[in-house]
């Protein structure tokens, strides 16, 4: 006997709610698998365009030989091994938040609160409370520069001679990516501007650097995952710079620290 249409509106009704809920946790389609490491980094880079938000974790190692002094005079080795970072950034809400540490030199740790052109920040060799400093372009980053964040990657792939290669899949955090890999000769190195570090005020030499960078993307959703850095500096040492990138688009709290944690104004 046939059931009548009354009968398995329900029952079809169920049916429906519950395959809706299952696409729901499912998530998105899978994106397609590529195999270019070429076009691995710029959709990479495209998928970051439009990014509200991104954390962000460093870890650096080595050492290298620095003149400090400006006069030619020998280096001083300066270890750079256990250096950490953290840092929050809300790109569309013009805000950051990160913390830093310098084990190898005098403990040197710090932390850092970006609120639209407004800076708080203090270290471990200031005292504890927040010292403010106005405008954006004192800052290594804009938070409301997304694209400008990863526009370097863009510039090594236009760059003559570079080489992509995508190298083998891999875990991080929970997810598979692609990786791919970059190598970077002095030569190459001094076409980006990098080889101008004098001019920039740091106390190395570059020019005779070389850079080994491997690059992670999420396989399922294009966005960039991380990086690794292999900087060597022939006779100054050597520096290895691991960058993970996580929580994109997530909610982030940003707030300027309260009233009594910062120094009053000079």
């Amino acid at each position: 006997m046939s059931r009548s249409p009354r009968r398995l509106a329900a029952p079809l009704a169920l049916l429906t709610g519950v395959a809706i809920a299952l696409a729901a946790c499912g998530g998105a389609p899978s994106k397609p698998a590529l195999t270019d490491p070429t076009e691995i980094i710029t959709v990479a880079l495209a998928a970051t365009e439009g990014a509200k938000t991104v954390h962000i974790e460093a870890k650096v190692d080595g050492s290298f030989n620095v003149d400090l002094t400006g006069t030619g005079a020998a280096g001083t080795d300066l270890p750079l091994t256990g250096t950490t970072a953290a840092a929050d950034v809300d790109m569309a809400g013009g805000k950051a938040h990160a913390t830093f540490a310098i084990p190898a030199f005098l403990n040197l740790n710090g932390e850092l609160i970006q609120i639209g052109e407004t800076s708080y920040f203090k270290t471990s060799l200031g005292g504890p409370q927040f010292e403010t400093m106005q405008a954006t372009d004192s800052l290594p980053v804009d938070p409301t520069n997304a694209s400008g964040m990863f526009d370097g990657l863009g510039d090594l792939l236009s760059t003559d001679g570079v080489d992509p290669v995508k190298g083998d899949d891999v875990d991080c955090g929970g997810k598979q990516c692609y990786t791919v890999s970059i190598e970077l000769t002095p030569e190459e190195l001094a076409a980006l501007g990098a080889a101008d570090a004098a001019a920039a005020g740091l106390p190395v030499d570059l020019g005779s650097a070389s850079v080994s960078l491997t690059i992670r993307v999420e396989k399922d959703t294009y966005r960039l995952a991380g990086l690794n850095a292999l900087v060597s500096l022939g006779d100054q040492g050597s520096l290895t710079l691991d960058l993970a990138l996580s929580k994109w688009d997530e909610p982030m709290d940003i707030s300027p620290p309260p009233a009594d944690q910062v120094k009053p104004a000079a």
